[in-house]
């Protein structure tokens, strides 16, 4: 296998290996299940074509462009909300709308509260992310039940219009493929696994387990979990779970994160154990800013992330609260693209330019098409 067939052929598994899941009645696919099974109805569907489709200079006839989006985040001074907040505000500014953040710094009495402040401020769309699934429930139902529109994002929550996110375990799923192939070609077909986690949200869980999962169909027993660990999904949480399980298991080979706090904590855990650095495989999820780039283009144990895309994923969120607005039914979850992202393809997506690194649009949203559904 050449270094280039890691990047071919995860397709074809993938397929079949939702077969499989579906026929064993374990996951459901939301674009391609049926109304009976809970998916999304012909309407729906036709309503998340209306939101990839808007264009700023051409709203669609007689629609109402909200003049006031509001976004309480759960976690600012995270990369990834500092990218996809940026994204909201640069497509909110091309549809001429005030946008506005509130951030609850994961405090959820902040988040709830947020809510509230929002809804007197008499805006016309909420994009909400959740401190807490369960614990928000009861205030967006209640928020809900105004009639605005709530976009949630990245964890689901009850009273959301829809939820703006990936696939998380169709995206785990393609990048544990990758790893299995290059599991196969580099490190002697054999895994043993550092997951480092997030247990309190669905989101993350399944991203660790589509992750386990899409090795482990490429690798079957030679792929073998040493030791899940809470991260937290903060880097310093990440360092120090991780040296504690490297103690316990220094065979470790392949570390996953389920974002770039937790791939690189481990991966400087890793390092700083003394453990051999080209016997190691270090596998992403988000790629959400620049140290994940960065680490790609350095050559190291960072191969591979599930890209997320936060710049545009900041574009649908606004997209679809416009459209929510204007009547358009949409399905519980629009799906952002995701793709497995090394240093081969990173600049299909991204132009680098000194520090900076510029998302090609045209190319993330041909990823929404023909990725996910």
């Amino acid at each position: 296998m050449t270094k280039k067939s890691l990047w071919h052929g995860w397709t074809a598994r993938l397929a079949l290996a939702m077969v499989a899941l579906l026929a064993l009645g374990q996951i459901a696919v939301a674009q391609d299940a049926t109304p009976e099974a809970g998916g999304p109805t012909e309407a729906q569907l036709a309503g998340d074509a209306v939101v990839r489709s808007l264009d700023p200079s051409a709203p669609p006839e007689g629609w109402t462009i909200p003049a006031k989006v509001g976004h309480v985040t759960n976690y600012l001074v995270h990369e990834w909300y500092q990218n996809l907040t940026k994204g909201e505000q640069a497509r909110a500014d091309e549809w001429g709308i005030e946008f506005t953040i509130n951030d609850a710094n994961l405090d959820l009495t902040k988040s709830l509260a947020a809510v509230d402040d929002f809804l007197s401020q008499g805006i016309d769309v909420l994009n909400f992310t959740p401190v807490n699934e369960e614990a928000s429930g009861p205030k967006i139902t209640e928020a809900a039940a105004t009639g605005i529109p709530i976009i949630c994002e990245s964890s689901p929550t009850d009273g959301c219009t829809t939820l703006v996110s990936i696939d998380d375990y169709a995206a785990g799923f393609k990048v544990g493929v990758w790893a299995g192939d290059y599991v196969n070609e580099n490190l002697d077909g054999n895994a043993v696994i550092l997951d480092i986690g997030l247990p309190a949200l669905s989101t993350t869980v399944a991203r660790s387990q589509g992750f386990i999962d899409g090795i482990t169909s490429v690798l079957g027993e030679n792929a073998t979990v040493a030791q899940s660990v809470d991260g937290n999904g903060l880097k310093d949480q990440a360092v120090q779970v991780s040296a504690d399980a490297l103690t316990a298991h220094p065979d470790v080979n392949v570390i996953f994160g389920i974002n770039d706090d937790s791939a690189l904590g481990g991966m400087q855990s890793y390092e700083a154990a003394g453990l051999d650095m080209d016997q190691l495989l270090v596998v992403g999820f988000g790629c959400e800013g620049n140290a994940c780039k960065d680490a790609l283009m350095e050559g190291g144990p960072y191969k591979v992330s599930a890209a997320m895309f936060p710049e545009y994923q900041g574009r649908l969120l606004i997209d679809a609260g416009i459209a929510a607005l204007n009547g358009t039914e949409l399905p519980a979850h629009t799906i952002a693209p995701s793709t497995p992202i090394t240093a081969d393809n990173l600049a299909d997506f991204y132009t680098h330019d000194g520090e900076e690194y510029t998302a090609n649009f045209d190319a993330i949203a041909a990823l929404s098409i023909e990725g996910e559904s």
